[in-house]
């Protein structure tokens, strides 16, 4: 495993024939999606789109490792509330290029969800091409409740993984889902075990 780019939010890179799993690394484990950590994000995507990566997963970086905790708790609050109009479009399409990335079909892409899955951090989780769930996750999209929303991407693309219904439990009645709820919803595919999910994600990777 190598840290690729180093911020409030960091990624670590771990890499194998044909494939990458990238992680988010944060002092607090929160993993806030900060302008410099969208940005790395996106520049590293291009590179291992460049080198031929065809399988690709994010998740927290300590399933790396076997013992992760959250995905993201969003957006960076302080950072969003010190934007104006100008600085909230560039904010908001350097989301959309991350979130656009995931879904690129040059590739196969998988988010490993665990812990918080927050505002644009679940913006980010519902991205990917495949998405499980570690057990003991806590996914919501509270902003509307603050007046505000990221504009990543997940009022597109909730819409398209869950039906408008679905999509506006999250937003409009702003439910909280654990593992089994985002399953049923139809928001992920698959739960695994907290032991289970390093092999598991390795073994995708290389399939």
């Amino acid at each position: 495993m190598t840290r690729v780019f180093e911020g409030a939010t960091s990624l670590d890179l771990l890499e194998g024939p044909g494939w990458a799993w990238i992680g988010l690394a944060s002092g607090d484990g929160l993993n806030r999606l900060h302008s410099k950590t969208l940005i790395a994000l996106d520049d590293l995507f291009t590179e291992l789109r460049f080198k031929g990566v065809h399988r690709l997963a994010l998740s927290a970086s300590g399933w790396m490792e076997g013992a992760g905790r959250h995905f993201s708790a969003g957006a960076d609050l302080h950072e969003v509330a010190a934007l104006t109009p100008t600085s909230a479009d560039a904010f908001a399409r350097r989301g959309q290029r991350v979130m656009r990335g995931l879904l690129w079909p040059g590739w196969r892409t998988l988010t490993l969800i665990s812990g918080v899955a927050m505002g644009g951090g679940c913006d980010l989780a519902l991205h990917g091409q495949e998405r499980w769930a570690v057990e003991g996750l806590r996914m919501a999209h509270p902003a509307a409740k603050h007046g505000i929303l990221t504009g990543f991407g997940g009022t597109v693309r909730l819409p398209e993984l869950l039906g408008s219904e679905g999509a506006a439990r999250l937003f409009a009645s702003l439910e909280h889902w654990n593992e089994q709820d985002a399953l049923e919803a139809g928001a992920i595919q698959r739960v695994v075990t907290a032991g289970a999910a390093r092999d598991a994600v390795l073994a995708w990777l290389s399939g």
